[in-house]
């Protein structure tokens, strides 16, 4: 059993920052969840909400790169700070057009645009940010609590979405998320940074030839880093035909579909535990094989079993396989790649997460349009199982080296 001593919770910083972390990403969670029903209430098209996803998303995480330089080059607590309070206006603006009915799809996904730029650079920052409040040996399970933190936000965010905006209204959604980010802000500047260790410094034409010199070197990871791509694309991407899946399917409403939001959020603290607690995890790349059946197992029973409390099951395995895929891959790549480089390619991995997902909506969505949802899922599914298949394999016979500094 794991003391209190062990842990990141003894040192002081460290928790301020987990607290006003998992305030924010609940009300990122609250506004997310009613930000998708509206969409999707305000067109009626699973089209348009995959465009949606696109448009907000993926234009800012083609900056994830240049975010991962400006990190290396500037003081990381001024950075977070600067964009959490920039952070704290879009969804404020949000909530006050929803409320006076002012808001229609193409100032929706400005204001969400916006948001999705200060994104970009807020989730590695927040990711390598914690590496400064803790010793190197506590990293690890630091990066282990934002990720509970997350997922556990996951789960009870839509819960209280769906609360909210079936009582009073979706426009309270988003004022609480401005307020998570001021809440957020408030405990950055009680954090007293710990003393920096001094950079090398290089040019940026070196900085951006590096990483491709290593990823030809090194073949596993680059086949790992497109694996992540491929799980995002075909299979993470399914969440956003949740509207859809319930309107279609079950005749349900959004009560519901934030209900269903939070079962997946309760597969994915499940997966999160069942990582930190396993003893001995030999096999990473194993691991990863088994998540992907996992949630190809979860979607195909959302496409063919049409009981509603069973569906709830398949969310739990779909949130499950979740946590069960990218923790893993992320400290499989983090083992086999040298520190000198780490964080570069550990961009290129949140590039693979993250700004892969809208491109999964757009495809997914436009899809979904004009071809039967039965046959979207399935097409989704084949892709995933014999894409990762053949990755995951590959990166299995390469032999790798682990790295620890």
């Amino acid at each position: 059993m794991i003391s209190w001593q062990e842990t990141p919770l003894k040192f002081r910083d460290f928790n301020f920052f987990i607290v006003g972390y998992f305030v924010s990403v609940v009300g990122t969670w609250l506004h997310n969840t009613a930000q998708v029903w509206l969409v999707y209430k305000l067109t009626y098209s699973s089209f348009y909400l995959g465009l949606f996803s696109f448009l907000t998303s993926f234009p800012g995480f083609l900056l994830v790169l240049f975010g991962g330089f400006l990190i290396d080059f500037f003081d990381r607590k001024f950075l977070l700070v600067f964009t959490t309070f920039l952070s704290i206006f879009p969804p404020l603006i949000l909530g006050i057009l929803t409320e006076f009915n002012l808001l229609n799809y193409w100032s929706f996904t400005l204001l969400a645009f916006l948001l999705g730029i200060l994104n970009t650079f807020e989730v590695p920052l927040r990711q390598v940010f914690i590496s400064e409040l803790v010793p190197f040996s506590l990293i690890t399970k630091s990066v282990s609590f934002l990720s509970l933190s997350l997922n556990t936000a996951r789960m009870v965010g839509p819960f209280l979405a769906g609360l909210i905006f079936s009582s009073i209204g979706f426009a309270y959604c988003f004022y609480l998320n401005s307020l998570t980010f001021l809440f957020f802000l408030f405990m950055l500047t009680q954090i007293k940074i710990l003393p920096k260790v001094k950079k090398e410094k290089k040019d940026l034409k070196t900085l951006y030839k590096e990483p491709i010199i290593f990823l030809k070197k090194e073949k596993n990871i680059l086949a790992l880093l497109l694996s992540v791509g491929v799980f995002t694309f075909f299979g993470s991407s399914i969440v956003i035909l949740l509207p859809l899946i319930i309107h279609t399917f079950f005749q349900k409403g959004s009560k519901e579909f934030a209900f269903l939001s939070s079962f997946i959020g309760l597969g994915a603290i499940s997966g999160a535990l069942f990582v930190i607690f396993k003893k001995n995890l030999k096999n990473e790349i194993k691991h990863l094989l088994k998540a992907t059946f996992l949630l190809a197992i979860g979607i195909t029973g959302l496409n063919f079993i049409k009981n509603w409390h069973l569906t709830k099951i398949f969310c739990v395995l779909i949130g499950f396989s979740f946590t069960n895929f990218f923790p893993v891959a992320n400290s499989f790549i983090q083992k086999n790649t040298p520190l000198y480089i780490r964080g570069r390619i550990i961009s290129l991995f949140i590039l693979a997460y993250l700004g892969i997902y809208p491109l999964g909506d757009l495809f997914i969505g436009f899809l979904a349009e004009y071809i039967n949802l039965h046959i979207v899922l399935v097409i989704n599914v084949l892709f995933l199982i014999t894409l990762n298949f053949i990755l995951l394999k590959s990166t299995i016979k390469s032999k790798n080296v682990t790295f620890c500094s």
